[in-house]
């Protein structure tokens, strides 16, 4: 396993800007304390053609397994995962299907949601930790290495 964060999240239901920018900047800070991130949004460059929503694009069913494969096996190869949970930041089933897959991988999960948002009870049992601030979680991914 190396010094490795998987970067969880919604995509469906999101732009492209929505989905790479606070994975960007994770990616950004996390790098400069030679923390690698596995960013799943590598594999959506459709959106560069389209400038669409993940859902607008006809996928055959073998390339959604394909995806969901390299998903889980990135989430495997990482000793942490953070997950974007706000409520406003999308459906979030993709993200709830990799944090179970994660707990029972026994990976550290570090929650990142805005105050006041509800959090379903079953994040809140799997969260290592849970903050408020991209910020924040992203020190909190730091402590970990």
């Amino acid at each position: 396993m190396k010094n490795q964060v998987y970067l969880a999240g919604p995509m469906e239901d999101c732009t492209e800007t929505h989905m790479k920018g606070w994975r960007d900047i994770a990616s950004d800070e996390l790098g400069m304390m030679e923390i690698d991130t596995l960013d799943p949004t590598r594999r959506v460059s459709f959106h560069d053609q389209l400038g669409a929503n993940l859902q607008d694009v006809t996928k055959t069913i073998n390339v959604c397994k394909r995806i969901f494969k390299q998903d889980l096996q990135d989430i495997a190869n990482s000793k942490v995962v953070l997950a974007d949970v706000r409520r406003n930041s999308g459906r979030g089933t993709g993200t709830s299907m990799e944090l179970m897959f994660a707990h029972t991988k026994n990976k550290i999960i570090i929650l990142w949601a805005d105050a006041g948002d509800f959090i379903h009870p079953f994040y809140e049992a799997m969260a290592t930790e849970k903050h408020y601030s991209l910020q924040e979680a992203l020190d909190s991914v730091a402590e970990y290495y």
